[in-house]
């Protein structure tokens, strides 16, 4: 800090040497308005606020981290207008880099459109993700219910937060349908923009942010069954309500009739959004509507796949700068449809693994890697096993042991309908006892920013004994020199079998009254932070009663390269960066009404690792909830919310009376307290 100070006096310095005769006059003519807010007393000491604006923002405050402005912001009027220049927060915005939280590719969030205000969330919410996050117990620092005004069924949250997508219903669960809604309104916070009715319910529901004919949008990729029409009567099942396996795909319940499958994928323009998230029309209001009847519809079907086999798995991407669809068509194929105006679709089985060539190995979960051309695949079979000499009667069941590979396949050529039996390019299989519910993460969910930052890993998790254990495997990107070359040339990350590694195995048990109650675990993968949340174990129904959520860390202390490097870039803009928990579980530390309020049901979870924020829905009701893990400030008309631990403290953001009075500055110094811890 001494170095900073002498500096900055050094910097200072040349304003005070113009002691010649007429040297304030003729700094009066030139600076004009400037002499108006400058006193300069020649007999006093230097005073920063001598100095023009533009060396204050572009010189000094460049030597100053995130601290060093909160606190700055409190000293004066001059220095908190200042400390809100757009151009601040933007350089600390490039300088955490992989740790700004991903924005949608649309013209409102380009950096030149970018607010302050948007940039000075951004920066305060990934700094304060990481903190609450690495605590031995994270806390929740935030709890918001709003109204959703349909009965959500399942979610996804597009990278960064800013949308959601939701498979949602009415109440009589007679009408489905697709809602998007904005999470950051700057009026109303969590507001439904965009809706389109649905034939059923829509499952697997899949959102990225892709680029359509030069057009930026949001694409969304879902599932529904229908009953075939010779099949359909009066006293036929919904196919809806029908639920074909519980998270197992070796422990499937057959149909009670045949079912047809549709894979959907729809686009809905990311410039129709913003213009329905104009902060200029209320959301609900009339002239809100009017605007809306006013405009063309947002949604456009851009292809669609049927099939009289199950489909599963969705997955979306860009391959050579294509949209593709991708999705599993059981038992061992793969179907890439283009979402293009052709519509060319390409068809191939994975062949497989040669030790159990001759049982079905089905596809449990699949992930497009568009980058570099191939489809990584887990796929899974039971392992023969000969039933003892001497079985005792009555005993426990005999569960037999599962074999399951993690292979690469390649993409194959658009149009290629019969491609036939593929081999993998590269496999490894591992065995286990009751293996279920592979989950895979996405390593493109982020922007790519440059190849001065590492790529993430891919995270692949699954559950074995019965549910009660989660096994934890992560598939480091290939260095550079040692990548193919060309990914070597060009900087693309590029994921190999070769670099899979077993990490951790996690068991999750929550004492109740007293005693221990065993859990079934689910996850929500992420790149860095990834989210579990367990149920007891005889919970089977579509309502969870979730006992709490746990945050998961790469590796034990934060010692992986990929947290390394998060945790020292999140470094340049901070005085310190605390250290890891010791564990790589941590329990949340969550107030017990919340806790009261998960644990009577959840219908649907979703989670978003960039901003730290929990959704989840409950049963007959048309609310969505929010758990937010950052402290961040929200704008809400004219006033500044900052959240400290579980109390909301609330200041107006455009009157400096608000933090002149003693209980606004209080409330302020709580939250830069917090953040220079």
């Amino acid at each position: 800090m001494h170095s900073r100070l002498s500096l900055i006096s050094r910097l200072i310095s040349p304003a005070f040497s113009c002691s010649y005769p007429g040297a304030n006059e003729r700094i009066r003519k030139v600076t004009g308005s400037w002499s108006v807010r400058v006193h300069q007393d020649l007999g006093g000491l230097p005073s920063l606020s001598m100095l023009s604006d533009d060396i204050l923002v572009d010189h000094i405050f460049d030597y100053l981290m995130v601290e060093d402005i909160l606190c700055l912001r409190m000293v004066n009027k001059l220095f908190y207008n200042l400390t809100h220049h757009g151009i601040i927060w933007k350089r600390f915005l490039q300088r955490i880099g992989p740790n700004v939280p991903t924005l949608p590719p649309s013209r409102q969030y380009s950096p030149p459109f970018l607010t302050s205000f948007e940039a000075e969330r951004l920066v305060i919410r990934a700094i304060t993700v990481h903190k609450n996050w690495i605590l031995p117990n994270p806390p929740a620092a935030s709890y918001l219910p709003v109204q959703a005004h349909r009965h959500i069924l399942s979610m996804a949250v597009l990278p960064g937060g800013k949308y959601l997508v939701a498979s949602a219903c009415n109440l009589a669960k007679t009408h489905y349908s697709l809602v998007v809604y904005v999470l950051d309104h700057r009026i109303c916070g969590i507001v439904p923009l965009a809706e389109t009715p649905v034939r059923g319910k829509a499952y697997s529901v899949c959102a990225k942010y892709m680029n359509v004919e030069g057009t930026p949008s949001i694409l969304i990729g879902y599932i529904r069954r229908k009953t075939p029409k010779n099949h359909q009567s009066t006293n036929s099942i919904d196919p809806s309500i029908y639920n074909p396996y519980v998270n197992n795909p070796r422990c499937q319940i057959d149909a009670p009739m045949p079912l047809e499958y549709v894979a959907t994928c729809l686009q809905i323009s990311l410039d129709a959004l913003d213009a329905l998230g104009n902060p200029i029309l209320v959301p609900g209001s009339q002239e809100f509507f009017d605007f809306a009847a006013s405009q063309p519809p947002p949604f456009r079907l851009l292809g669609y796949l049927r099939s009289d086999s199950e489909l599963r798995n969705i997955d979306l991407g860009e391959v050579d700068g294509v949209p593709n669809m991708v999705v599993a068509k059981m038992p061992e194929t793969i179907v890439m449809k283009e979402l293009t105006s052709n519509g060319l679709i390409s068809t191939f089985k994975c062949a497989r693994e040669i030790t159990l060539s001759q049982q079905e190995q089905p596809i449990c979960n699949l992930r497009l890697l568009p980058l570099q051309g191939q489809i990584l695949v887990v796929r899974s079979t039971n392992r023969p096993r000969f039933a003892p000499a001497h079985s005792e009667p009555g005993g426990p069941p005999i569960i037999p042991d599962v074999m399951f590979t993690v292979a690469m396949f390649p993409t194959p050529d658009p149009g290629d309908g019969e491609a036939g039996e593929f081999n993998p390019l590269s496999i490894a299989s591992f065995y286990g006892r009751d293996i279920e519910d592979f989950q895979i993460s996405d390593p493109h969910a982020l922007h790519d920013h440059g190849g001065n930052f590492l790529p993430p890993p891919i995270n692949i998790f699954y559950r074995n004994e019965s549910g009660g254990r989660i096994c934890h495997m992560v598939i480091s990107p290939t260095s550079r020199e040692n990548a193919p070359e060309g990914f070597r040339s060009t900087g693309k990350p590029h994921y190999a079998i070769a670099n899979l590694r077993s990490n951790m195995m996690h068991r999750l048990s929550f004492k109740n009254d007293d005693s221990r109650t065993v859990c079934r675990t689910f996850v929500i993968p992420g790149c860095l932070r990834t989210l579990f949340y367990s149920v007891p174990r005889d919970n089977r129904s579509d309502t969870l009663s979730v006992r709490n959520f746990s945050g998961h860390l790469l590796s034990k202390r934060g010692d992986d390269a990929y947290s390394i490097m998060r945790r020292e870039t999140l470094q340049t803009v901070l005085r310190n960066v605390p250290k890891h928990r010791e564990n790589m579980l941590g329990q949340f530390d969550l107030p017990p009404y919340i806790l009261d309020h998960i644990r009577d049901g959840v219908t649907a979870i979703a989670w978003d690792e960039g901003t730290g924020r929990i959704f989840y829905s409950k049963p007959r009701e048309t609310m969505l909830h929010m758990l937010d893990m950052a402290d961040t400030p929200l704008e809400s008309e004219s006033k500044f919310v900052c959240s400290v631990g579980h109390t909301l403290k609330v200041i107006c953001s455009d009157k400096w009376a608000a933090l002149s009075n003693p209980s606004g500055r209080r409330a302020y110094a709580r939250f830069v307290n917090y953040i220079t811890q």
